[in-house]
């Protein structure tokens, strides 16, 4: 019996190799049904003229396989932008051995389009000795139709007063002249615009792109009340929210008064900046079209940017200079 190459059981098109049977057996793939959901972010190939002479596949966690056959001079690389599918893969035979088209002479020789399926690459298996032997790629068969992340726990979540700073907004003085006749009326009023983020990050989320729907539940982090005089982080309830989510919050303030002759007032705005991180472990589900769902537990880093309302502190000002 040939000894093919070990094709990973899950929800794949089939095996497809082209070449021969030199060499020994080689299989790299990191999507497992129930385990995780890792895809090839990217492929490294080293050639010749005449052959492939050596594979290696970055996968979405940034991981490497290792090299199946050798490395040499001339090398090419691909790199996948996130969720993005390739619509076609064409495998020629010399009737040696097979190869990729990364630079050889194809002229003459039969070619063999895969079944891309979904299009979504998760590993290659093949065969291979001091050259490439034998070659194939492993594709989803469905495609990805929906992320769920949920049963998020951080460790350790976002506690205390890390992280969160006191910024100044703007400041003014107001002065009513000892020589005047009536009192001075005064107004501090304006706003300004800061962005308020959450964002989710792992494997998974940023393996399928933008274009899958990705849904989090989760408890979230803002700033809570003072404590001793100190802002602090606090949990709120679990939410439905996306991988990423940001808006403007617009901070106002507005206070007003009288001064006296020979008066005058120092008024400052002011308010707290938080920015936040903590690692998390969740539980995954990965919806496929083929009606697959596929559940794992992953890691993930929580981040985000928050802000809490405005302050203003006002003091006498009885400073006559400028």
């Amino acid at each position: 019996m040939p000894d093919w190459p070990p094709y990973p059981a899950g929800p794949f098109t089939g095996e497809f190799v082209v070449g021969r049977f030199g060499g020994s057996p080689f299989q790299t793939c990191k999507w497992v049904m129930n385990q995780s959901g890792l895809v090839v972010k990217g492929l490294d190939v080293w050639y010749n003229s005449s052959t492939l002479r050596g594979v290696q596949v970055t996968f979405s966690d940034d991981s490497r396989s290792a090299i199946f056959g050798q490395p040499s001079d001339t090398h090419a690389s691909v790199t996948f932008v996130p969720g993005e599918r390739i619509t076609s893969l064409t495998l020629w035979g010399n009737g040696d051995r097979h190869t990729f088209d990364v630079g050889k002479n194809t002229s003459g020789q039969s070619s063999y389009d895969a079944d891309v399926a979904s299009g979504i690459l998760v590993g290659m298996v093949g065969r291979c000795g001091s050259d490439i032997d034998m070659l194939g790629p492993v594709f989803l068969y469905g495609v990805v139709t929906n992320v769920s992340i949920s049963d998020v726990v951080y460790n350790p979540p976002l506690t205390g007063s890390a992280g969160i700073i006191e910024e100044s907004l703007d400041r003014v003085r107001f002065r009513n002249p000892p020589d005047a006749d009536q009192d001075l009326p005064w107004e501090f009023e304006n706003s300004l615009t800061r962005t308020v983020s959450t964002t989710f990050t792992q494997s998974t989320g940023t393996a399928y792109g933008i274009s899958v729907s990705t849904e989090v539940s989760a408890e979230l982090f803002g700033i809570g009340g003072k404590i001793g005089g100190t802002y602090t982080w606090q949990r709120t309830e679990t939410t439905e929210t996306s991988t990423t989510t940001s808006y403007d919050k617009v901070l106002g303030w507005r206070i007003w008064g009288n001064l006296e002759p020979g008066k005058g007032i120092k008024a400052v705005s002011f308010c707290h900046h938080g920015t936040g991180q903590a690692n998390y472990m969740s539980t995954v589900a990965l919806h496929l079209s083929d009606s697959t769902v596929s559940t794992y537990k992953e890691p993930g880093v929580f981040s985000n940017v928050a802000y809490t309302e405005v302050e203003v502190t006002t003091e006498p000002d009885n400073d006559d200079g400028a």
